[in-house]
């Protein structure tokens, strides 16, 4: 099989936003998998076992049993991922080059090449806000939705 020419089109892959969601999620996805598992592996097998026993489906049984059960570390793996994932710059810097521009690569700019240090750190400091604000909003709303599962 005869190789293509360097001048060739392809698929593009590089220095553009799917290559940087693409890295990110490389990145990222153990920060999501490995709170989701833990909760998961606390859920009890007979549970499961009971709604097979019910005639749920598999399909039932995750809807109404494991998802449930599991969404603490479905809330903590997401704002685990997001918090490292919005003041992503290396990975979006390699894969994204010039072209894609993500809140990290905005605030070095700012610093290091246009020496707008007032702005870097507006940015940065509204980039903090944001991210504590939405942290704590999801946090309230798993707690009232707690709340309202107990009945309380």
């Amino acid at each position: 099989m005869p190789s293509r020419p360097l001048g060739s089109t392809g698929l593009p892959l590089l220095y553009n936003e799917s290559a940087v969601v693409i890295g990110l999620a490389n990145v990222f996805v153990p920060f999501m998998v490995l709170p989701l598992m833990a909760s998961i592996e606390r859920i009890n097998p007979a549970l499961e076992e009971a709604a097979r026993n019910l005639g749920a489906s598999w399909f039932q049984t995750f809807r109404r049993v494991i998802l449930p059960l599991s969404r603490p570390g479905l809330i903590s793996g997401c704002l685990l991922v997001y918090s490292a994932a919005i003041s992503a710059f290396v990975v979006p810097m390699l894969m994204g080059g010039a072209r894609v521009r993500v809140i990290g690569r905005q605030i070095y700019d700012q610093l290091l090449i246009s020496y707008q240090w007032p702005n870097a750190s507006a940015i940065a400091t509204l980039l903090v806000i944001a991210t504590t604000c939405f942290a704590f909003a999801v946090l309230a709303l798993t707690r009232r939705s707690a709340r309202q599962e107990q009945g309380t």
